[in-house]
């Protein structure tokens, strides 16, 4: 990943400086929290939150814990412009969706179709 995200370096770093599983779950339900809080508030987030979001997610779900949330920004970061949230979005649907969800499924399929008849190579 070309920039370096902050907030995601820094809450990989709380993480691993946990001295007991106890101290990790109370750090990674803070977070959840948080990031539920950002998702579902009506203001917009740009690409870049979505995208250090999304990430925090995928490592949250790395460690075992259960994420049911995020599915949708992740499908919304396939259809960015720029490459890094495209990436990301790809990445993240490809592990968080896991159920039958015609919906998530159709715009998956619709970002897929976009891409593939884009003649930007990036898009």
């Amino acid at each position: 990943m070309a920039t370096r995200m902050k907030g995601l370096n820094q809450f990989i770093a709380d993480i691993r400086n946990c001295q007991n599983k106890e101290a990790e779950s109370k750090r990674v339900e803070k977070e959840m929290a948080k990031i539920r809080q950002k998702f579902t508030k009506d203001q917009a987030l740009d690409g870049y939150q979505k995208k250090k979001y999304v990430w925090k997610l995928l490592y949250m779900m790395t460690l075992g814990y259960d994420v049911d949330f995020g599915q949708h920004e992740a499908t919304t970061l396939i259809a960015a412009a720029k490459f890094s949230e495209k990436y990301t979005g790809y990445v993240a649907t490809s592990v968080m969706v896991t159920e039958r969800n015609s919906e998530i499924y159709q715009r998956i399929a619709q970002s897929i179709r976009n891409d593939l008849i884009s003649h930007n190579e990036v898009n």
